[in-house]
């Protein structure tokens, strides 16, 4: 008996409310026997210059400042860790951020052109999916790639999708910016577009703030393209195939960029959901990139094999399962064991 032996029928229920009754049961399951430390995934850590910190009621605090730089996400991800700490107060609660692993962007991609006063309220490129890119990173390393001297291009391809070039092992340019809403198209967000027509639609009195919010995160990307969804496995009419199209021109324009930022590239790696499962895409995004000298083999990413370039490919292509869990629950011991010292400052 117990709230881990039936199936409750939500309903409307609230998402902090849902989480609470998650981790009571979790709390029934283990009858005592409370975690010692519990890792949480932060979208946007802002001006937090670390990638993993002990959560504190300043931490949070911070965490909560940059809410409105990921309204799809941060209050979310704040909801969890409320839940978490009212459930199990005496572990260790570990925030890690998605944004932590760009930190060291340098100068000209963290950069935005804007009035300096502008820019000292946080405004800067943050990039994020930065627990996914040092998986893939850590798992080229078990495997014996030389990531401290390759060129890396990875691209995190699903619902949310950004690209990430890595040099010496580091960021040093991103798609996403400021926000998780530029760079690529995504499923319902736009991914870049001209800011000029978004201030259209606000002085035309189209859209007021909110509505604009919601149309940008909410209803835009493969969604508005395809009509239908923002699905990959969507159909097979005409307006699905152009947003498929769309999306995988958008793609080989950001690996062209990222290729520029690092005057060449020698692994390129897919993951997330659709980057790591969906053989027709990473094929259409691939092909007509030939000429920097990526040549696929048709069996292996049919087969969403380890790798899937030709063994005289010039560049490396490899398909990974991003692990992000993993990734957490080794910050998160570090920190709490004392066994990693992560330095935080404000920039």
């Amino acid at each position: 008996e117990g709230p881990e032996s039936s199936i409750e029928e939500l309903g409307s229920t609230s998402f902090a409310t849902a989480t609470r009754r998650l981790l009571q049961a979790f709390a029934h399951r283990w009858r005592g026997q409370a975690p010692v430390a519990i890792g949480h995934r932060v979208v946007h850590g802002g001006d937090i210059d670390a990638d993993a910190v002990v959560l504190d009621a300043r931490i949070m605090e911070r965490i909560a400042r940059w809410g409105s730089l990921a309204p799809l996400h941060q209050h979310l991800n704040i909801a969890v860790i409320e839940a978490a700490r009212h459930e199990f107060p005496r572990a260790c609660h570990v925030a890690c951020f998605d944004t932590g692993f760009h930190r060291f962007l340098p100068e000209n991609a963290h950069l935005v052109p804007l009035p300096e006063r502008l820019r000292l309220l946080g405004l800067r490129r943050y990039g994020f999916h930065g627990l996914s890119f040092e998986s893939v990173l850590q798992q080229l390393a078990a495997d014996g790639a030389a990531i401290q001297s390759e060129r890396v291009i990875a691209a995190h391809l699903g619902g949310g999708s950004s690209i990430c070039a890595v040099r010496n092992g580091r960021s040093i340019e991103t798609s996403m910016g400021v926000t998780p809403l530029s760079g690529l198209p995504m499923a319902t967000r736009c991914g870049d577009i001209d800011a000029g027509a978004l201030l259209h639609l606000l002085t035309s009195g189209e859209l007021d703030a909110a509505g604009l919010q919601e149309v940008l995160y909410q209803q835009s990307g493969l969604k508005a393209l395809s009509g239908t969804s923002g699905d990959m496995k969507m159909d097979s009419s005409a307006p699905a195939r152009r947003a498929v199209n769309y999306y995988c021109y958008q793609a080989r324009r950001q690996i062209g960029s990222h290729t520029a930022a690092l005057e060449g590239v020698d692994r390129f790696v897919f993951t997330g959901g659709v980057g790591a499962n969906a053989a027709l895409i990473r094929q259409s995004i691939c092909t007509p990139l030939a000429y920097l000298g990526i040549e696929l083999d048709p069996v292996a990413n049919s087969a969403n094999a380890r790798t899937v370039s030709k063994a005289d490919s010039q560049v490396t292509v490899n398909v990974l399962q991003t692990n992000e869990e993993a990734v957490i629950a080794a910050k998160t011991l570090a920190l709490a064991t004392g066994t990693t010292p992560i330095q935080e400052r404000n920039r």
